[in-house]
C-alpha cells in the first residue's frame, strides 16, 4: 500500500516539485547573470572615473615649469589645473564618487582631497616663483596620496560588489545543475518505478488470467471426476450436429447410478465418490474404442451422459454401445474403497428422431433411463417420443397449478355414502377435481403428485375443505362430509387453527365434519400427530382411519385413537367375497369397532355380491361405484334430493 501511494503520488509530485523549482532558479539565474553584467560595467565606470581623476598631468606640468619657467609652462600649468578642477567636480557625481561617499573613510578623505583642491588654487594662481610651484607640488602630492587611498578603496568595493554578483550567478548555477541531476534522477526513478509497477502489473494479469482460466476450467469440468459438464456437454452435442454427415447418427446416452449404488449405513460419501470416479473411468475406457467421435460428462447428481457419433450401416449403433456399458458393470467396480457391484440404468436418444436441439436430444435420453430405472430388469431403454409427451404434459400441469388454484380451478366432487341396508344416504366424501381450461379433465392421479411434489397439496387442500363446506349448505343438513387430511397438513403447527377458522367462516357445524387420516400418516410421526388429533377432536370434528387393510395394516392403530370411524380399503372388500380369511379379518374388525363404539365404512363397493357379502357380515355403511362415483354437487342435488329431502336409491 505504501509503495503503491509513493508511485502515485510521491514520485510525480517530487518531479513536478523539481521541475517547478527547476524554473524558479532559472528566473533567478537570469537575475543573477543580468545583475553580473550590471555590476562589470559599474566595476568599468569605476574605473575609468578613477584613471579620469588623475593629478599626473597637473603634477608635470608643475614640474616642467618649476624648472624651466616661462609663460606657456604657467599657461600650460594652469590649463591643466583647469582640467583637474573639471575632473574632481565630475568625480563628485560618477560612480566613483558616490560609490566613495557610502563609506565614512573614504568620504573623509575626499573631503581632505577637496579642501586641498582648494588650498591649491593660491599656488597655482601665483606660479611668477619657485617657492609657488614648490608649494602646489606639495599639496598636490597630498591630493595624489589621498586619491590613491580613494581610489583603492573604491575599487575594492565596486570588485567586491562584482565578486558578489559573481558568487550568486554561480550559486544559482550551482543550483540549476543540482536540479538538473535531482529532475533527472527523480525522472529516471519515475521510468523505473513505471517500470517496476508495469511488471507488477503484468505479473497480477498473468496471476489473474490464471485464475480465471483455472475457473473456467472448473466451471466447464466436475470438481470429482473432471469430466466436463453438462452444459458443456450439450454444447459439445450442438457442434457436433453442425458438423453431422448425412450418413452419420448422434446418439446421448445417460447412464444413471442414482438408484444402483449399494445401500449401508456403513458407505459414507467417500465411498459414494470413489464409485462415481472409477464409474467416469469405466466409461471413457469403454467408450473410447467403440466410436469415432466421443465425449463423457458428468450430468446432474450420480448421472454421466456419453455423446456418440457413428456411420449408418458401419460399426456400432448406439444400443450396441449401450449394451457393451451395461456388460461392463456386469462385474464389480473397483474403487479405493472396496469392490462394489452396481447396475446402472442406461437409456439413450439419437437424431433418429424429430428433435434435432441439442438440449431436447440431452433431455430425451434422460427421459429415456428415467423409463429404464422404473423397469425391474434394467434394460437399455430407447427413448420413443410418447415419453416427451408425458413429460411435456407434466410440465404443463405443473406451470398451470398457481393459476388454477388462483383462478378456483380445483373443485370438490361429493361421493355419498350409503346405509347398506336401507339405501339411504348418510353422508358425502369431497374429492378434490381439476378441469383445466386446455386440457379438460384432470385426473387427480396426476395433479395429486405433482402438488405433493411442490407443496402445493397443503393450499389445495383447505380450498378444497372450505368450498366442500360451503357447498354442503345446499345438502340436508344431518349429513356428513369426509374429507381427506394428508400428510403435510397433519404435521402444520397451524392445522387446528386453520379448521376452527374454516368452520367459523363457513359456519359448517364442527360434529358434521370427518377428517380421514391414513395409516402411512401416522407413521411419520406418532407422538406429534397424536397430540394434534386430540386438539382436533376438541373442536368437536370427527376422525376417520382411512385405508385400512390396505397393504401392512397394524391393529393398533385401532387401539391407540378414539376413531370415529375406519374406512376399510377396497381391496379388503374384494377380497372378502370369495376369502375366507379376509371375512375373517373384516368381521374382527367389525367386531372391535361395535365394543368401541366405531362406526365402519367399506369403500370401493363395485356390485352387488361385495354389497351381500358385507351385509352379512354386518356392514352397515359403505360407497362405491355400484352406487355412483363421485359428481357435481348439483348431480347429487338432482339424483339423491330433487325436493331437499332424504332420497334413497332403489
Amino acid at each position: 500500500m505504501l509503495s503503491e501511494r509513493l508511485f502515485r503520488i510521491a514520485i510525480p509530485g517530487l518531479c513536478c516539485l523539481l521541475i517547478l523549482l527547476f524554473e524558479v532558479n532559472t528566473l533567478y539565474l537570469g537575475q543573477a547573470q543580468f545583475l553580473l553584467s550590471q555590476k562589470l560595467s559599474f566595476e568599468r565606470a569605476v574605473i575609468s572615473d578613477v584613471q579620469h581623476l588623475d593629478t599626473g598631468k597637473l603634477e608635470t606640468r608643475l614640474v616642467r615649469y618649476a624648472a624651466n619657467g616661462g609663460k606657456k609652462n604657467e599657461a600650460s600649468v594652469q590649463r591643466a589645473y583647469k582640467a583637474f578642477l573639471n575632473a574632481v567636480a565630475t568625480f563628485r557625481s560618477s560612480e566613483a564618487g558616490n560609490l566613495a561617499l557610502k563609506t565614512t573613510a573614504t568620504r573623509n578623505k575626499l573631503a581632505k582631497v577637496l579642501a586641498s583642491v582648494n588650498e591649491l588654487a593660491a599656488p597655482v594662481a601665483s606660479l611668477d616663483t619657485r617657492t609657488s610651484a614648490s608649494r602646489a607640488l606639495q599639496v598636490l602630492e597630498g591630493i595624489s596620496k589621498s586619491l590613491e587611498e580613494i581610489d583603492t578603496a573604491v575599487l575594492k568595493q565596486a570588485s567586491n560588489q562584482v565578486k558578489a554578483a559573481f558568487n550568486k550567478l554561480q550559486q544559482h548555477q550551482q543550483y540549476q545543475t543540482g536540479l538538473i541531476f535531482a529532475v533527472l534522477a527523480s525522472a529516471i526513478s519515475w521510468v523505473w518505478s513505471l517500470h517496476i509497477r508495469n511488471d507488477a502489473l503484468n505479473a497480477e494479469v498473468r496471476i489473474h488470467k490464471q485464475r480465471a482460466e483455472r475457473f473456467a476450467i472448473k466451471l466447464e469440468h466436475d470438481s470429482l471426476t473432471g469430466l466436463i459438464n453438462r452444459p458443456v456437454f450439450i454444447d459439445r452435442v450442438g457442434e457436433a450436429l453442425e458438423n453431422l454427415a448425412r450418413a452419420q447418427t448422434l446418439s446421448v446416452l445417460c447412464v444413471d447410478l442414482e438408484s444402483s449404488l449399494p445401500k449401508s449405513d456403513k458407505l459414507d460419501r467417500s465411498v459414494e465418490e470413489a464409485i462415481l470416479t472409477s464409474t467416469a473411468d469405466i466409461l471413457k475406457h469403454t467408450i473410447e474404442p467403440l466410436t469415432r467421435q466421443e465425449c463423457v460428462a458428468r450430468s446432474d447428481g450420480k448421472n454421466f451422459l456419453i455423446l456418440s457419433v457413428s456411420e449408418d450401416g458401419m460399426g456400432l449403433s448406439s444400443l450396441e454401445i449401450a449394451n457393451r456399458i451395461r456388460d461392463r458393470f456386469l462385474r464389480p467396480v473397483a474403487t479405493a474403497e472396496g469392490a462394489y457391484l452396481i447396475t446402472p440404468a442406461i437409456g439413450f436418444a439419437d437424431t433418429r428422431v424429430p428433435d434435432h436441439d441439442p438440449r431436447d436430444i440431452v433431455r430425451n435420453a434422460c427421459l429415456a433411463t428415467a423409463a429404464a430405472v422404473s423397469g425391474e430388469r434394467r434394460d437399455v431403454v430407447v427413448f420413443v417420443p410418447a415419453m416427451r409427451h408425458e413429460i411435456d404434459r407434466r410440465e404443463v400441469l405443473e406451470a398451470s397449478f398457481p393459476r388454477a388454484l388462483e383462478t378456483n380451478e380445483f373443485l370438490p366432487h361429493f361421493q355419498p355414502q350409503f346405509d347398506l341396508k336401507s339405501g339411504r344416504v348418510l353422508g358425502v366424501e369431497a374429492l378434490a377435481r381439476w378441469y383445466h381450461a386446455e386440457l379438460g379433465w384432470i385426473s387427480p392421479s396426476e395433479f395429486i403428485p405433482i402438488a405433493e411434489s411442490n407443496g402445493d397439496i397443503v393450499p389445495l387442500g383447505w380450498k378444497i375443505l372450505e368450498t366442500a363446506c360451503a357447498e354442503m349448505r345446499h345438502l340436508p343438513s344431518d349429513l356428513t362430509l369426509s374429507i381427506n387430511l394428508s400428510v403435510a397438513h397433519i404435521q402444520s403447527d397451524d392445522v387446528v387453527a386453520m379448521l376452527d377458522e374454516c368452520l367459523d367462516r363457513t359456519g359448517f357445524p364442527a360434529n358434521r365434519l370427518k377428517l380421514e387420516i391414513t395409516e402411512t400418516t401416522l407413521k411419520s410421526d406418532l407422538e406429534k400427530i397424536g397430540n394434534t388429533l386430540e386438539h382436533i377432536r376438541a373442536l368437536g370434528i370427527r376422525l376417520a382411519l382411512d385405508d385400512f387393510g390396505a397393504g401392512y395394516s397394524s391393529l393398533s392403530y385401532l387401539m391407540d385413537f378414539p376413531w370415529d370411524e375406519i374406512k376399510i380399503d377396497r381391496s379388503l372388500c374384494a377380497r372378502a367375497v370369495n376369502d375366507p380369511k379376509s371375512r375373517g379379518v373384516l368381521g374382527l374388525i367389525l367386531q372391535m369397532a361395535g365394543e368401541t363404539g366405531t362406526n365402519v365404512l367399506v369403500e370401493g363397493i363395485e356390485s352387488v355380491e361385495q354389497r351381500d357379502a358385507l351385509v352379512r357380515l354386518g356392514c352397515t355403511s359403505g360407497q362405491g361405484y355400484l352406487f355412483c362415483g363421485p359428481m357435481a354437487l348439483d348431480d347429487i342435488k338432482t339424483l339423491f334430493f330433487p325436493d331437499r329431502g332424504q332420497s334413497g336409491i332403489a
